[in-house]
Formats: C-alpha cells, sequence, structure tokens
C-alpha cells in the first residue's frame, strides 16, 4: 500500500514491509502504537466502570509534512479474518481531532469517545481478551475513511499499513489474582469471513518459539502475579507463587489444538464459507499444554485465516497462555 502514512508495529517498522512479516516478535496484530489509556496509565489493560481511552499513534515517513491527519479506533471482539467497523463493539469515528505531521514526524490520537465496558462484559471471566482496531488517513487525501455504515470496509492490518491492531486485556475494576492453572485452556475467538466469493480457507494455529516482543512483554508485566527479575524472556520476568518467585520461561514443545465451532470443520482443514454465513462466527480454540508443563512456562501461538494459495486473511490473533498453577 503506497504512501507515507502508517501506523508503526514496532520501532522497527518503516512501513515499507506490508504483508509484514509473521515470523517476527511482534506480529501486525499485536502493535506496538494502539493503547488503551486509564486513569493516568497507558497500556494493553482496560478496566470495567472505568472510561478506557483509546490511544493511537501515527507515523509520517516522508520528507514533507502531511496535513489534515487524522484516525479512527474500534473495539473488537479477538478474532481472525477480515474485521468491518460495523462489527465493531465500541467505535471512536466522529470528532477526530486533526493534526498535522512533520516530515518524518509521530503523531497520537487520542480518541474523543471513551470506552466505558460494565464488569459484564467479562462474561463471567475474571479476564477477558478483546481487540482495538485503528484506522488513519488524511481527509482530501492518503487513505480513507472507514464508515461503520459501509458494508465492503474493511480493516486489514497485516496488507494496509494505515491500518493497526493491539490485543487486550480487560479486567474487572477490583482485581484480584487469578487462582487455579491446569493443562488446558480454552479461547474463545471469532472469525470474520471475507464477503463474496467461493474460495477455499483454512484455519491454522502455529506455535510461536520466538522470543516475545515489547507489545507482549508489556502483556506480561501487567499480569497480576508476574513480578520483574529472572525468567529466561527478554527483560527477565518471574511469576510469584506461595513459595517465592518462578522464572517465566518460554515453551518450546508444541501445544495440541482443536477447534470447536459449528459452521467450520476444524483446524487445517480446507473449508468454504456458506453464502448464508453470518458476519462473525463464534470460534474455540482448544489448547492441550504439554504433559507437565512447568509452573512459569509461556506458550505462545498465532491464529490465522488462510487462503488456498497461502495469504493469510486480514487480521491474526496472538495468544499466551502462562501456567499459574
Amino acid at each position: 500500500m503506497p504512501g507515507n502514512l502508517y501506523i508503526p508495529v514496532e520501532d522497527a517498522d518503516d512501513g515499507s514491509q506490508r504483508p509484514y512479516p509473521t515470523n517476527t516478535p511482534t506480529p501486525p496484530w499485536a502493535g506496538a502504537n494502539v493503547r488503551i489509556l486509564c486513569n493516568g496509565k497507558e497500556g494493553t489493560e482496560a478496566y470495567a466502570r472505568h472510561d478506557n481511552t483509546i490511544v493511537v499513534r501515527v507515523k509520517n515517513k516522508g520528507s514533507q509534512p502531511m496535513q489534515n491527519v487524522t484516525a479512527q479506533a474500534w473495539v473488537f471482539d479477538p478474532g481472525i479474518g477480515m474485521g468491518r467497523p460495523g462489527q465493531a463493539i465500541h467505535r471512536c469515528d466522529t470528532e477526530q481531532p486533526i493534526q498535522e505531521i512533520a516530515a518524518g514526524g509521530v503523531a497520537t490520537y487520542f480518541m474523543t469517545k471513551p470506552w466505558h465496558p460494565e464488569t459484564g462484559d467479562l462474561g463471567g471471566a475474571d479476564r477477558k481478551h478483546f481487540c482495538l482496531m485503528a484506522n488513519v488517513y488524511q481527509k482530501n487525501g492518503e487513505g480513507q475513511e472507514l464508515l461503520y455504515t459501509d458494508p465492503n470496509a474493511v480493516l486489514d492490518v497485516d496488507h494496509n499499513q494505515h491500518h493497526g491492531q493491539c490485543n487486550i486485556m480487560l479486567l474487572p475494576a477490583d482485581q484480584a489474582p487469578p487462582g487455579g492453572g491446569g493443562t488446558n485452556s480454552k479461547v474463545p475467538t471469532t472469525t470474520y469471513p471475507p464477503r463474496g466469493g467461493n474460495a477455499e480457507f483454512m484455519i491454522r494455529a502455529e506455535h510461536v518459539t520466538t522470543k516475545p516482543g515489547e507489545s507482549q512483554l508489556a502483556l506480561l508485566r501487567g499480569h497480576p502475579g508476574v513480578v520483574p527479575g529472572g525468567g529466561t524472556v527478554p527483560g527477565g520476568l518471574s511469576l510469584m507463587t506461595s513459595k517465592g518467585p518462578v522464572p517465566i520461561t518460554l515453551g518450546t514443545e508444541t501445544p495440541g489444538f482443536d477447534l470447536r465451532s459449528e459452521l467450520i470443520p476444524g483446524l487445517d482443514t480446507p473449508f468454504r464459507f456458506a453464502e448464508d454465513r453470518p458476519d462473525k462466527i463464534p470460534t474455540d480454540i482448544e489448547v492441550r499444554l504439554p504433559e507437565g508443563a512447568p509452573l512459569g512456562s509461556l506458550h505462545v501461538f498465532d491464529l490465522g485465516l488462510w487462503t488456498e494459495r497461502g495469504d493469510l486473511v486480514g487480521a491474526g490473533l496472538r495468544v499466551m497462555i502462562l501456567v499459574t498453577g
């Protein structure tokens, strides 16, 4: 996608690589420049019963200033595929500040309509994932405004430099450390099918063994049981237990994966979306951690919808599972 405006995935992203390489520590769907601001703290955690402001940072890689630049943002249920603004559970697409971005400069946009989730949005869980997605455009210039009423508007963070995404966690207002652990985890997600056509697709879960990038470390640091020091991940982190801190280590043995969905046959299985498919398909991923996975082990995988030619469709999802008990 040509142009000078882009939402950097990470510091090393110069905006020229789209589709963005998925084998980097920070994939495009875990971008470092889409964040939540709550109670004066910016990060990857939102809080129920609080105003959570979406923050988007945009860069101009050109040699000339860019004028009349603005941004939009949305909150989605976590998922894979082609998300559309009309499917969002919260949107900030009006009254955005217009800025000029200097050559090589960065501008920060604070969305004007905070997200104020209620405790019920946790769905009975202690913590719940959501996706922030953003779009940058220049009025009467580069990029385009995405209207939630436009059925053809799509967010494609992998291929479009103007789009950005970050996975966040929603926590209760009065946070308490979660208990338990175990060897099996269910990850509820959503599949957003592309429109039209009769192509074959496949959902894949890929084990990630590269050390976490800074955006994933930020998520880990926000976990109530994680403390600085020790560990084999960059920056050194440990899990606090009743017997003291246990170093966090990156799991190297591949977990087992299963997909549960009424409309999708399974992982690594070619399929076609039915013509009358809904725009949002509930898709649960069951993760079987390796037998004897030690306390403090971190297990990471990427989930994505792929075409039969091997192209990633829209957004993917990175999931981290930390054995806490």
